[in-house]
């Protein structure tokens, strides 16, 4: 009797996980046809297809999180963080979207799910923007931002060749909107940005500067945290191991460097094509401290062993070390 008992409850238990399975289905389906008209112009891979199988993260499959992001948050289930360090109280739709972030963007490496992933966080967007809501808006961009700074060529990016058509053309697409829809933001919310953080809008700059003007450039700043400057003579090969260890830590090593003219005032506020015109200037308007660096990065640097110059932050880029 205990068995068959025993037997019913599971098989119960096993009927009310379909349910819910298929609960939260129904309501992430019905998430993403508040953006149909964006999701038929992007054409995501599928939640069912088995691409999600072979185009991973860090920590696997990445369907599951991406998919939870389009459900109430009242029905996502308990999560548990993969940033065991981040003592922040969350809510479990906060803790899937950082679990997504930190699956692929782990010790800033590329990861295939990205491609996947990417077109999802556009729609995300989307419908933030249509709510109005501010603070979800600036975290898919920042998260937007990891990513497409993670796809260079010195991570195995850059290239997508070997992807289905397909993925390709909707990564590519998604990437443009956001772009648009990054801008906009930007025009929307200037003001309001000037009143967070320096210590987190120099990193919102970053990402900004992965978006809409050098990926590579982003990724060398973010990975010496705005200070270390791994650089490398492109003539000679000299590695100046002073500059990455020390860089803007050390006025000494500043010296080797010749700023770039300032441009700041210059700025209609519109054009992205001068990555250093807009990227100086957005950083001086939101009052990024360390603003008075991106004159050095975009600077003449000049090679202590060989004396040939060249400007750091392409250098910096160059450089395999």
């Amino acid at each position: 009797m205990g068995r068959q008992e025993d037997g019913g409850s599971g098989q119960d238990r096993q009927e009310e996980a379909v349910r819910q399975s298929d609960r939260w289905k129904a309501e992430i389906e019905k998430g993403l046809r508040q953006v149909q008209e964006l999701r038929e112009r992007l054409k995501p891979v599928e939640f069912g297809s088995k691409a999600w199988e072979k185009y991973k993260g860090a920590y696997g499959d990445a369907r599951e999180d991406t998919a939870f992001l389009f459900c109430p948050e009242e029905l996502i289930p308990e999560t548990e963080k993969l940033r065991r360090l981040d003592r922040e109280e969350k809510s479990d739709y906060e803790i899937i979207f950082d679990n997504l972030c930190e699956n692929l963007t782990h010790q800033l490496s590329l990861y295939d799910g990205t491609y996947l992933v990417m077109p999802y966080l556009v729609l995300l967007l989307e419908k933030r923007r249509r709510e109005q809501d501010y603070e979800w808006e600036k975290k898919i961009i920042q998260a937007a931002g990891d990513l497409l700074c993670t796809d260079i060529p010195c991570n195995g990016g850059g290239d997508r060749a070997e992807l289905p058509e397909e993925i390709g053309e909707s990564y590519r697409l998604s990437v443009e909107l956001l772009q648009e829809m990054t801008r906009d933001f930007l025009d929307r919310n200037m003001e309001r940005l000037k009143e967070e953080d320096p210590d987190w809008l120099q990193y919102f700059c970053t990402d900004l500067l992965a978006i809409l003007g050098d990926r590579e450039a982003a990724f060398q700043m973010i990975l010496g945290q705005w200070e270390q400057c791994p650089v490398c003579c492109p003539d000679c090969e000299y590695f100046d191991e002073e500059m990455e260890a020390d860089g803007f830590y050390d006025k000494e090593q500043l010296k080797k460097i010749e700023p770039a003219a300032s441009v700041i005032g210059k700025w209609d506020g519109k054009s992205y094509e001068d990555t250093y015109l807009w990227f100086s200037n957005l950083a001086h308007d939101l009052g990024v401290e360390d603003a008075w660096k991106i004159a050095y990065y975009y600077g003449i640097y000049t090679c202590p062993e060989c004396g040939s110059r060249g400007i750091l932050i392409d250098w910096m880029k160059e450089s395999d070390y």
